[in-house]
């Protein structure tokens, strides 16, 4: 039997439920109704799970509780978890960007001159850890390596001081990633829950670079392992087991060069995790560097629809700053770039996935969320207009394949932007201090085919027909002539 139908007989055989009666209600014929109850067939859709609930008069939480078992027996328990956190990450990225307060201990670490301490409890470890970062602070070059799992509570604790201290220290992070696409014993996709954990670190000011080797992790947290996770510095190190419960603080030196050597050999053999892109001439190049190949289907999510492939030589001559370096160069190869990424938008394989939101907002503050806002003057009101009137010719002529949204996944500022093929793809996003967008180059596949299944699989409920959308882009349009 599925989730579903094994959820539903239970509430038929609760009430007392005649199949005749629920047939009949739901205008199904009663032999179906059997083979949906005993999971050979589905419901035709979500209506008609809403139908069933409206007759077992179902309690708003039991009726959703049908809801999600439909879905999951549809597309599979780890499918539905897998895409339902990447709704929430995208939902939330604004709060993901700016942690809550630290609940880290106030004060350092206190005992004795040994120069190793043996850590018996949990608070221990944190107050040794909250040590270690402390005392970072006051080193010339500092330098920090971790081993540690993104997704553990212990290291959003000590990553919230290292993210609000602003500090600009060198941080080598090596962690260890899912190796199966199935969700956790919490079902959570564990590889963008590290991903969610690990990006304030990105945008701190650190020099921050994760790397990750693969393991099972369901089988990994069942293993024995006495001390797994590292937290380590020139002058200390503190050894983690793996419930976080007990550890090792060392000033010792020949064990500190023993711990460094040994990290050394572990982070030859692991992969980058992500790679931060930050000034517009890298950005043009990597951007660049990631349409040049074929791949497939492609998906821009942006709330903003890219504006890049609509941007004229005259236009750039008129907004692009003055004082920007070698103004004509970096012009010619803007222009450069336009052209194939005009090229690359016509292909039927490119969907443009964005908010009415978004374009308003564009027509609001003419921001183009793809360039630091230092290269460029913000275009007046009649350029904006123009620009989104082209994108909405390409929509009508059928130049670009669009998908507007009914409603705004995340927030239209500071939210998060994707360019995913199968294989490959970049997270685009403005911190919420700063004009300066950032690119980071996700380089782990389990990541970029997570986020390329998710788009392939958004319902067609969640978007207006392209006619409907064109209406009322129009609309739009006519609006903003008028202010």
């Amino acid at each position: 039997m599925s989730e579903f139908s094994q959820l539903l007989t239970e509430h038929i055989h609760q009430k007392d439920v005649r199949i005749y009666s629920l047939a009949e209600y739901c205008s199904t014929d009663r032999s179906l109704m059997y083979k949906i109850i005993r999971g050979k067939r589905m419901p035709a859709s979500m209506k008609s799970v809403e139908r069933i609930a409206e007759f077992l008069r179902l309690t708003p939480s039991e009726e959703q509780e049908l809801r999600t078992a439909y879905r999951i027996s549809l597309q599979g328990r780890d499918n539905y978890y897998r895409r339902l956190d990447i709704m929430n990450f995208l939902d939330h990225f604004r709060e993901i960007l700016d942690p809550a307060a630290s609940s880290m201990p106030l004060g350092s670490f206190t005992s004795s001159d040994s120069p190793n301490i043996p850590l018996s409890t949990a608070y221990e470890v944190r107050q040794a850890a909250y040590t270690v970062i402390n005392r970072l602070a006051e080193a010339d070059s500092p330098h920090l390596y971790l081993m540690l799992p993104p997704g553990s509570e212990f290291i959003g604790d000590l990553m919230i001081p290292l993210v609000k201290w602003k500090l600009s220290a060198s941080i080598d992070h090596i962690m260890c990633l899912n190796n199966t696409e199935q969700v956790t014993r919490e079902n959570r996709n564990y590889n963008l829950h590290c991903l969610m954990n690990i990006l304030p670190l990105c945008i701190s000011g650190c020099s921050y670079q994760p790397y990750y080797y693969y393991d099972n992790i369901n089988s990994r947290l069942d293993s024995f392992q006495l001390f797994p996770y590292l937290i380590l510095t020139e002058s200390r190190a503190v050894l983690v087991s793996g419930d976080f419960n007990s550890g090792i603080l060392t000033r010792q030196p020949d064990l500190l060069q023993l711990l460094k050597k040994i990290f050394s050999e572990y982070l030859s053999q692991a992969r980058p995790l992500l790679r931060m892109i930050s000034n517009a001439a890298e950005q043009l190049s990597y951007v660049q560097e990631c349409i040049s190949t074929e791949s497939g289907k492609e998906y821009l999510f942006q709330m903003t629809p890219c504006m890049t492939g609509l941007l004229s030589e005259d236009f750039l001559r008129k907004y692009i700053r003055t004082d920007v370096p070698q103004r004509e160069l970096f012009i010619q190869n803007l222009l450069s770039h336009i052209k194939k990424v005009n090229q690359r938008h016509r292909k039927e394989t490119v969907i443009h996935i964005f908010s009415e939101d978004g374009v308003e907002e564009f027509l609001k503050t003419g921001i183009l969320e793809e360039y630091p806002s230092d290269i460029y003057q913000v275009p007046e009101p009649v350029d904006r207009l123009t620009l989104v009137r082209k994108f909405i010719d390409e929509c009508r002529t059928g130049g670009y394949q669009i998908k507007m949204l009914r409603h705004n996944i995340g927030t239209v500022k500071n939210g998060a932007n994707i360019y995913i093929t199968p294989n490959a793809g970049y997270l685009l996003f403005t911190p919420i201090d700063t004009s300066t967008p950032v690119y980071l180059n996700i380089q782990e596949s389990g990541l970029t085919t997570a986020f390329w299944d998710f788009f392939e699989s958004m319902d067609d409920s969640l978007f207006y027909s392209r006619e409907e959308a064109i209406l009322r882009l129009d609309d739009l349009i006519r609006k903003y002539q008028i202010i």
